[in-house]
This record gives structure tokens, sequence and C-alpha cells, in this order.
């Protein structure tokens, strides 16, 4: 082996969720613990909310070990090996081979250690990791009530990589020159010399287009580098670059090599976006063009296992948030996965990114390690093009000066290049003062802000506790939660002095502080705590441009109890309402009339049994039609996963919906009936049964196991319906730490 080669250390773990301090020994006998894949819930929840749901909170609160037995080929003796964690919650202490490697506190920020002192060629190693999931006053974003909850195990990706005695440890890629006519990149490269004489070293930047043909290249000088060292140097110019944009996302690829006596003996590639960007106090501009930063609060959390999911599952949430209609995302309230982030410069999301921590501010240790957080953060992720902003101000604190003073310092410190952020309440709004560079504020819609430039960085609380916002509230409930997010947007859209907005949020999730009391849910998402919609959504899907899709959605179950007023969103020109194919009216749109796409809105529609249609017109043309029945008589379930197949690395998944639905297939929209779920085949059944339904619907979710292929039957039945059923392939894993 010669260069770096980087290993996918997620599979073959073996879990003890209790404490033993012999665990750590290379000798212990692990024959009993459990086969886990990797990321891991240190326990499924035995339900996803109730007013007991504290109990279950609780179960995470524990310590527990991993251990996983590897070995290395006896000629890569003389290497460096490095053990990467992406998240461990909250503290992770690593032995290899007995010896202490390391520990890292905190649940939202990787780490990782060099192990090559530790480890042994050519006979075997085994790694263990004790993983302390119980509270920690000391770490953030505990010590006060926390409006989230964290989770334990070891919940992102873990990897292994092996260098050279001399490699690259970090690279930091900007484009300090930069318009839409050319462009350069800077490139400044750390790298670390562990051999015992100094070496002779120069680093090599090229950037290659999505094509693969090369762009630019660059080499610095060599330099004589002892332990470490660091590389800054500009390409050459780059003719006409291609900008990253929320409209064209585009991405090079730079590969930065590592030179010694004329050969590369160590590589890394990024992706990278060129663009530039600037708050005013007027407006967030994109390459020179002003964007309404329409956004959503994102909360990296799903039922029974908190965090613990593959990156497809994260990349997923990225792509919701986008076909939503959503240009921006807020990362609630930390660091959030690198598969997210980067499915966010993939996809043309902008990102507002912030360290971990809710209202509570702790002592100096807390603050260290909070400070800590911050570094790791930015390190991590200030090659993404999608972020544009650090948040390092803890989300709803009051003011603390030297604090926040230390923290924008910090983050400028090490990525000049972005500007900083930072979040208030709405009770401290009028006595906040302004340290950072963009003024964020929660759930208040100033027509002339104290501070710009100002950004709502959450709105719309107004129904987190009658009711509206419920998977299963009533049609005028329904139209009361899209009014509140709605008005919100209509202001921002009408404001020459607010950004932009964040909503509050993209999914439902599940709480500690439960100030909502509704059994440890917090009901404010566009979507459920399984992911699925509910009419708020299809008013941000109607802001989409008609171009990327016709969006039209009747805010309407059409039952007896409907509202005589019936909303539609759509990105069209006019629509027609029909009820039973007759014609109740064609208009133009007249509801929040500063949005992209307004909402139309129709009086007086008398309720008939049937179908109701409403076809959508785009420059006086036919584009669309949406349709709403009558709900009739439960009659069956339908079961339907978000992925056919699954791969067997022990920890690919899939969520499962349910629905329960009239003979003609209209789900029923109040229907709350207990179903039961039966899972046969190679894979772990995540979730409840029996399981109410809400409003209608209700999820679960099937892992595969390790190296066990086959098919997966599911089963959902429940008293007086058809059942329904649906299978799952899961396919034969062949890869091991390659």
């Amino acid at each position: 082996m010669t260069g770096r080669k980087v290993m996918n250390f997620n599979t073959e773990w073996l879990y003890l969720p209790s404490d033993d301090p012999g665990a750590r020994l290379a000798g212990f006998d692990d024959s009993g613990f459990e086969p886990v894949g990797i990321p891991h819930a240190n326990t499924v929840l035995g339900a996803h909310k109730g007013d007991d749901f504290q109990k279950y909170i609780e179960q995470y609160r524990f310590v527990s070990w991993y251990r996983r037995h590897f070995t290395l080929p006896g000629d890569w003796a003389g290497k460096r090996v490095t053990v990467g964690f992406e998240g461990v919650a909250t503290v992770a202490d690593v032995y290899v081979n007995g010896q202490f490697a390391g520990r890292h506190k905190g649940a939202y920020t990787g780490f990782s250690f060099d192990i090559t002192d530790y480890v042994s060629f050519g006979s075997a190693n085994v790694i263990a990791v004790r993983v302390d999931s119980t509270r920690h006053a000391d770490i953030p974003p505990e010590g006060g009530e926390v409006d989230y909850c964290l989770f334990g195990g070891i919940v992102r990706n873990v990897t292994l990589t092996v260098t050279e005695p001399a490699y690259i440890g970090d690279v930091f890629l900007t484009a300090p020159v930069l318009s839409a006519e050319s462009g350069r990149v800077r490139a400044a490269v750390s790298v670390r010399n562990t051999a015992d004489a100094k070496k002779s070293l120069s680093v090599e930047t090229v950037i290659y287009d999505k094509k693969g043909a090369e762009v630019t290249r660059a080499v610095s000088g060599a330099a004589l580098v002892a332990e470490g060292g660091s590389f800054t140097f500009d390409t050459p110019e780059i003719a006409g670059p291609r900008l990253w944009s929320v409209d064209d996302p585009y991405l090079y690829t730079a590969a930065v090599n590592l030179i010694e006596n004329g050969a590369t003996v160590d590589a890394v590639e990024t992706k990278i976006g060129l663009r530039w960007f600037e708050f005013t106090d007027t407006g967030f501009y994109l390459n020179g063009k002003m964007l309404k930063l329409r956004g959503v609060n994102r909360h990296e959390q799903w039922p029974w296992q908190g965090r613990a999911v593959p990156d497809k599952l994260q990349a997923r949430d990225a792509d919701m948030v986008k076909d939503t209609g959503f240009n921006a995302v807020r990362c609630s309230h930390y660091p959030q996965s690198p598969a997210f982030l980067s499915r966010c410069d993939e996809i043309g999301l902008i990102v507002f990114e912030e360290a971990p921590g809710w209202q509570y501010v702790g002592d100096g240790g807390w603050r260290e390690i909070y400070k800590d957080n911050i570094e790791e953060m930015i390190i991590r992720d200030r090659n993404h093009p999608s972020i544009v902003t650090w948040g390092v101000r803890v989300n709803e604190s009051w003011d603390d000066r030297e604090l926040y003073t230390s923290t924008a310092a910090l983050a400028k410190a090490l990525d000049p290049t972005r500007p900083t952020h930072g979040v208030r309440r709405n009770e401290n709004y009028d006595s906040t003062e302004m340290i950072e560079d963009i003024f964020c504020a929660n759930y208040v819609y100033p027509e002339e802000p104290r501070f710009s430039p100002f950004i709502s960085s959450e709105h719309s609380w107004e129904h987190w506790t009658d009711g509206c916002n419920l998977p299963w509230a009533t049609d005028a409930q329904a139209m009361e939660n899209t009014k509140s997010f709605a008005d919100a947007v209509n202001y921002y859209y009408g404001s020459d002095r607010c950004l932009g907005g964040f909503a509050w949020s993209m999914f439902d999730y599940n709480n500690e502080v439960n100030y909502t009391r509704t059994g440890h849910v917090f009901y404010s998402g566009m979507y459920d705590i399984f992911r699925l919609d509910k009419p708020v959504a299809h008013f941000y899907r109607a802001q989409k441009e008609w171009t990327e899709g016709v969006e039209l959605y009747i805010a309407s179950c059409w039952t007896p109890d409907s509202p005589s007023e019936v909303e539609v969103y759509g990105n069209c020109d006019e629509v027609e309402l029909l009820v039973n194919g007759r014609s109740v009216g064609k208009i133009k749109p007249n509801l929040y009339m500063n949005v992209p796409h307004p909402a139309f809105r129709f009086e007086n529609v008398s309720f008939e049994a049937g179908t109701l249609t409403a076809v959508g017109y785009v420059n006086g043309r036919e584009a669309a039609r949406a349709e709403r029945r009558t709900p009739g008589p439960a009659a069956r379930l339908s079961v339907v996963p978000d992925y056919g197949a699954l791969t067997a690395d022990g920890a690919d998944m899939t969520s499962v919906t349910v629905v329960l639905s009239d003979e003609n297939g209209t789900r029923l929209p109040y229907a709350d009936e207990r179903v039961s779920i039966a899972v046969d085949g190679p894979a772990d059944f995540i979730g409840e049964t029996p399981i109410a339904l809400e409003g209608g619907r209700a999820a679960f979710m099937i892992r595969s196991r390790f190296r066990r292929a086959g098919t997966v039957t599911c089963t959902v039945s429940a008293e007086g319906v058809e059942p329904g059923k649906c299978e799952i392939e899961i396919i034969e894993y062949d890869g091991g730490m390659e």
C-alpha cells in the first residue's frame, strides 16, 4: 500500500449495553456481546410518544461498550493509523489493545485519534469504546432543560485511515478572487511529518470539473518539514467558472496531493463550490443576485432510535427540505451529519450551521467544551459551499459579552470567509446587544429591526398547544396552522429589512421539555415524526417555480365537517374548483399576496359527498389537476417502504408507511385505529406494535442484519379491514473494511 487508505469501519462491531471496565482489555471475553452495525443507537425505545415518555428518555441514559476486532497487514508496518468517529453521544473513551487512546466530549461533533502506537501489524487488534450517554451538565447542550433528545450510542460513521508517515492533516479551500468571469482557488493545507527526520515536501492542488477534465493546477514550493507545516497558495486563473447556486449547485472536485521527491505520498479529495455571497441590511446576495431566504429548522432525529441512521436517510432529509420548496435550512441546534451537509451542497440548499446549545450557558468548563465544539464544527465543515454562516451563540440564550465575543473571534480566526450569527429569543429581543455579524431573533416580526442584517430564525408558534398542527387536525385547524406559517412568509417577503425566515420546524420531534403537553412529541413540523406530510408542507411546495414542476394541492379532506372556505396551494396563474364535475369558480391567487405564489381561497363552497377537483392553469393552459374524495368506511391497509431493497451491512434501513383507506384508496384522515405489525425475515423491526394511527397513518422501520440476505415480509392488520403487506429485499453485503 502506498498513499492514503480510508476504510469503512462501520461493520462487525460487538455491543454490550452495560458498563464493564474489563471491556477495555484486549483479551476480554466478548463472545456474549451483541453483533451490531454503525450507526447504532444504544437502545431502541419501546414507544415514540406518551404521557410517560420520560421513562423512555431515561432508557438511553446509561454507559455501554462497543468492541471491534481487526487485523492490519504486516507490510503496513511503518504507516500511520487513525480512527475517526463522526459522532458519539455523549462521552467516548477509546482504547486500542487495552491502551487508552483518547477521550472526546460532545454528542454532535466528530473526532479522531492517532492509534499507531497502540496497534500491531500482521496480528489481531481490538478497539474498545466506552460510550457514556448519561446526563452531563458540564457538556453542551446539557445543564438546563433541552428542547430535544440527545439519544445515545455511536450514532454516526466510523472510519479507519492509514497513511504514510508524512500526510495531509487538513485542507481549507477558498476563492479569494472570484467573479462570473474568472476566479482563483486558494489552498491552505496543513501537513504532518511523524518520521524521525525532516522531509522535503510540497503540495499540489488540481481542480477538475464534473466530467473529470482538469480545470487548473498549482504546486506549492518545497519546504523542509519537521513535525508539522502549512502551505498556502493560489491556483492559476479559472476562466468563466461555473458558479454554485441554489438553482445550479455545481461542484468541482479538488484533489490535493502531498509530494515527496517527485512522488505522491498522500492525497485527499473534496468537493468545492465556487460562489460568493453577502449579507446586507436589505438583502442576502448570492453571486450578486438577491435571494430571499425561505428556510426551515431541522432536527436530526427519527422515532425510536434518535440519530443513528445510515447516510442515505440523512441525505433524504435534505432532499425533502429542498423538494418542499425551501432554499435554506438551519441546523437546529447543533452541527449535523456530514452526509446531510454534503447533500445540501449537491442539491443547492443554503445552510446556517450552529454549535450545540439550547438556552442554557454553563460555567468555565462547559464554556471551554462549547468553544471546542465550535472549532471542531468549523474545521470539519468549512469546505461546504452550502454553509454561509456559523452560529456561535447558544440558541435563545441571554447576552454574555465575554463568551460571545470570544466565540465570534474564534470563528473568524478559523474561517475569515464567513460571517457569524446569533439567535435571540423573543423575550430578550428588545434588550439584547449585537455581537455577531447577523442579527437573528425568534418569533418577532419587526417592521424596522433593531439591528441589521436581520433574519427571523424561527417563526410560527401560534398553534403549538391548540391542536391545529396535529397530524389529525380538522380542515379548519389545518388551515389555521398553515396561516401561521404563511403570514410569517408573507411578512418577510414584504419586508425590505428582513432577509428571510426559518419555519419551526421541518419534522415533528421528541423533546425532553414537553411544554406542549403532547406526549413529548413537539408537533411543530411540516411533516410528522414519521416524515409524513401535513397540509402546511404544500403551501411551501407551491412556492417553487412551475418550471420545476407544477404543484397543486387542495387543503380540504372534503368531509361533511369541512369548512365552506376551501384553500388551494399551487404555483399556477389560476385555479378552477369543481364539485362533482361542476365548476364553482375560477380565480386568480388572492391570499398571502407577498409570497412568490400566493394561495387561492374559494368562499361559500357547499359540501356534496363525492369528488372535489382543482384544475391549475399556467399561461392560460391546464397544467395540473388535484382531487379530493369524501372518505368512506375503512376498508384496507396499505404498507409502503421508502426503499424496497436494503444492503446486509447491519445498519441499512428504511421507513415503512402504513395507511388506512376506504375501498377507493382514500385515506381516512381522522382514523386512530390500532394496527398490529408482523415482520418475518432477516431484518430487525424498529417501532411499536400495536401502534395507533395518527391521521390514518403511522410508520415503522426495518433494519438489515450483517450478512443476512433474503426477503423480509411485513404484514399490518387491524380488526375489520383487509390487511396490508409488503416485501423488502435484503441484498448480500460484499464489503468489509474497504
